[in-house]
């Protein structure tokens, strides 16, 4: 009976809290008021004291009470409680966002910071919602975004800027918010894989994205830059864009080329995850990588350097991306930068490996 006395007593106080009763920064009831109140013993109200104080929405101070964690004070250094940053990203299955996590991990623990992630699985309205979340808690500081979708701000992401807390974007933004945006020259990093391609010796260059596609932001306008300045006609048939997840728009294009009888000698992915179901495909068709066919990439990921062979695959610096974000949230939430709105771009790095060679003798130019 004890311990359902407690946690209904925590659950009354936490209530009290988010309903505005007990504001943020002032005392709440001494305990002796709160058990003449709710006809509870001492050691059962300590106890949700106790609960709520390890969840970081109380704080006891020493001689004065237990008082509601004031926001701004919890964001104050050193403070008793560390920020807590929120990080909303896609998916937690991307090698790429791992990378991410770590270096924004790495960060965070470098200024006692908490970092609270979620995924919302590209879908418009859960990154809204959390966003909305993010705007209403007054624990949390601020938010990291990776956005799933591009098309117009998210509503929750309008409450956030209402609420006054800073919002860094990571990799794509949508128009219209005036926010801090951070990503690698995605341009310049399909450039120097298609260059590298055509350095080659290839000419029939295939593209493959999977979705979702990101008008403005996909790796297809390197492409395409690439081949018009080095004067090779583009084909329409070699630019794949299912409405597939990564790994099985990479199979279910290169399985559909083969099958039509569509001519290439290399390919181009937009990401790691991508050119393991490219390179899956054309093992099942008999073709070898890179004798038959090249294969390049961009990410960079523990995956490209894992496959075998080795992917050739440009560095879009995931792990920089995110210690640079958070380190930009965290400045705008201590008041150390308060001017216009950044735009941080990293400049991509080419890795050549095994995965790419030049197009077998005889190849159609």
């Amino acid at each position: 009976m004890t311990s359902d006395k407690t946690g209904l007593m925590e659950r009354t106080l936490r209530e009290a809290i988010e309903q505005g009763r007990y504001e943020p920064g002032h005392a709440i009831p001494s305990e002796r008021q709160l058990m003449e109140e709710y006809a509870l013993s001492r050691t059962t109200i300590r106890r949700a004291i106790d609960a709520l104080v390890d969840a970081g929405r109380l704080e006891r101070r020493p001689g004065s009470g237990t008082f509601v964690v004031d926001r701004l004070a919890s964001i104050r250094p050193g403070t008793i409680q560390p920020a807590r940053l929120a990080l909303i990203i896609p998916t937690f299955s991307s090698p790429f966002y791992g990378e991410m996590i770590d270096g924004m991990e790495q960060e965070a623990r470098s200024h006692d910071l908490k970092i609270m992630a979620s995924q919302s699985e590209y879908r418009f309205e859960s990154e809204s919602e959390q966003l909305a979340e993010v705007a209403s808690d007054p624990l949390i500081g601020g938010a990291v975004v990776a956005p799933g979708a591009i098309d117009r701000p998210a509503p929750g992401a309008l409450k956030v800027i209402e609420a006054g807390k800073p919002l860094v974007y990571v990799g794509r933004w949508p128009k219209g918010l005036k926010i801090d945006t951070i990503s690698t020259d995605y341009l310049t990093a399909a450039k120097l894989a298609v260059e590298h391609l055509i350095a080659l010796g290839h000419r029939r260059i295939a593209y493959v994205e999977g979705a979702p596609h990101f008008h403005n932001f996909s790796p297809y306008s390197g492409y395409s830059e690439a081949l018009k300045e080095a004067r090779i006609a583009q084909h329409a048939e070699l630019v794949c864009l299912p409405d597939l997840p990564s790994q099985e728009a990479g199979h279910a294009a290169v399985t559909d080329l083969i099958h039509r009888g569509i001519e290439f000698t290399a390919v181009f992915a937009r990401n790691d995850v991508t050119a393991v179901g490219v390179m899956r495909a054309l093992r099942e068709a008999g073709l070898s990588i890179p004798r038959d066919v090249s294969v390049a990439a961009i990410n960079n990921s523990l995956l490209a350097r894992s496959l075998d062979p080795p992917v050739t695959t440009v560095d879009p610096y995931p792990s920089t991306l995110g210690r640079l974000a958070l380190k930009l949230l965290h400045e705008r939430i201590l008041g150390q930068y308060a001017g216009p709105p950044i735009r941080i771009t990293l400049d991509p790095t080419l890795n050549i490996r095994a995965s790419s060679g030049p197009p077998p003798k005889g190849a159609r130019k």
